[in-house]
């Protein structure tokens, strides 16, 4: 592949920045390739094309940390720098992806966003839907009778029971395909990308009289008012992170049919605690969006 030729993974290491540029300039290139060659599901065709583009650099990335473990394994070999330092990576990507997907769906006619965000904007419906049916009916698996309007307790379960699943599905493509979680991670940058370009086309009518400025205030306010997603999105997307970073890892000493040795013992246990770990954020993360929801 081109991408990890010309990109250098230490460079990318300390200065994960540059993982923000590469998703922004890449996305927006799939984003019109997927709607030049397949626009009928140009929506979804869009992350296959980011995550065909990003898999080769994050799986060699990947395949470097699995060699940290071995060579210096614990918390004195640097653990948690070493670790947070991949999460860094995927923490500016996943932002750059947001970025991107903000700024096509607040520049780009009402009547052309269907085609372009079919997907996501179903997506966002199915969740508004659900949300609204837990608020003000039964939820007879979950809350045992009632309703979720004010309920802690029923909020918590179900956001952190979808949250795990997700981590759950990062980890396995992770595993499977080395760094195939970027999928699950781009396609909910994706997301909250429309959610955020949302918010943006509906304040460019405020700045109307800004002229040519009007959209650059309202893609500044848009993602100023996104700062309330980092309450408890920033641990339920780190939880996703890091999940992904142990199945990597784990792929990584697989694919070096490592997978009888100690090597692959010590990769192994450190990635069950990155797991843990993950799931620890997401427990943070559901507490914090549940107790929001219910004091609202």
């Amino acid at each position: 592949m081109v991408l990890e030729s010309l990109v250098d993974t230490a460079a990318v290491k300390r200065h994960p920045a540059v993982m923000m540029l590469l998703a922004i300039v890449l996305s927006s290139a799939a984003f019109w390739v997927a709607f030049s060659t397949f626009p009928e599901s140009a929506s979804i065709l869009g992350i296959a094309f980011i995550t065909i583009a990003f898999v080769p650099i994050l799986h060699l990335i990947m395949a470097e940390t699995e060699e940290e473990e071995v060579e210096t394994p614990g918390w004195a070999g640097g653990f948690l720098k070493r670790h947070f330092s991949v999460v860094k990576i995927y923490a500016w990507f996943f932002l750059g992806i947001v970025i991107s997907y903000a700024f096509w769906f607040s520049v780009l006619p009402a009547e052309t966003r269907g085609r372009f965000f079919e997907v996501q904007e179903r997506e966002l419906g199915k969740i508004t839907a659900f949300k609204s049916s837990l608020a003000g009916n039964a939820s007879a698996a979950l809350t045992g009778g009632g309703n979720c309007t004010k309920e802690f307790s029923c909020w918590f379960n179900i956001i952190f029971i979808n949250n795990a699943t997700v981590l759950f599905w990062a980890v396995l493509f992770s595993f499977a395909f080395g760094a195939g979680a970027i999928f699950l991670i781009s396609w909910n940058a994706s997301i909250i990308g429309v959610v955020i370009g949302r918010d943006i086309a509906s304040l460019a009518s405020a700045y109307s009289g800004l002229g040519e400025y009007s959209l650059v205030a309202a893609f500044a306010h848009g993602l100023f008012n996104a700062v309330g997603f980092i309450p408890h999105g920033l641990p339920e997307i780190t939880g996703y992170f890091v999940g992904a970073i142990a199945g990597g890892i784990i792929s990584a000493a697989i694919s070096k049919k490592k997978f009888r040795t100690h090597e692959f013992e010590i990769v192994a246990k450190d990635a069950a605690f990155l797991v843990l770990v993950g799931l620890l954020l997401l427990l943070l993360g559901a507490a914090i969006e549940a107790g929001v929801i219910v004091s609202v």
